[in-house]
């Protein structure tokens, strides 16, 4: 299958895409990826760094309950940061061949069909 004819099933509903979630900020993060994305992604997982480690130790000589807030924050930036990463690495493998070819070898990514199946991009 040919990416042309990928984006039309995937847009029909007929393919489906995963997304490793671990590695997409990787992907995300690379010379073939969209660079208007990049300084998104930087900023919302240098936030939830801050937010999980430095911040919670900072805030626990003030207030215990602020530390464990901010802490309990950090986790969903995190978690919100890497559902990004995979939104922004999905839609970069739609819109550039060469990106969805490096996802894909680099086994970032996999699509198969509705059945499970999965589809080759050649």
């Amino acid at each position: 299958m040919t990416h042309k004819e990928f984006v039309e099933e995937y847009k029909k509903g007929n393919a489906l895409l995963y997304i490793t979630k671990n590695t997409a900020g990787t992907f995300v993060m690379s010379p073939l990826a969209d660079k208007f994305n990049k300084p998104a992604h930087l900023f919302w997982t240098n936030l939830a760094f801050i937010l999980l480690l430095p911040a919670p130790i900072i805030l626990l000589f003030f207030n215990w309950i602020y530390s464990i807030c901010s802490f309990m924050a950090g986790i969903m930036v995190w978690n919100a940061s890497k559902k990004s990463a995979q939104d922004f690495v999905g839609q970069n493998m739609i819109e550039d061949e060469r990106f969805c070819k490096f996802v894909l070898e680099n086994n970032g990514a996999k699509i198969s069909d509705k059945n499970g199946i999965s589809i080759v991009i050649g």
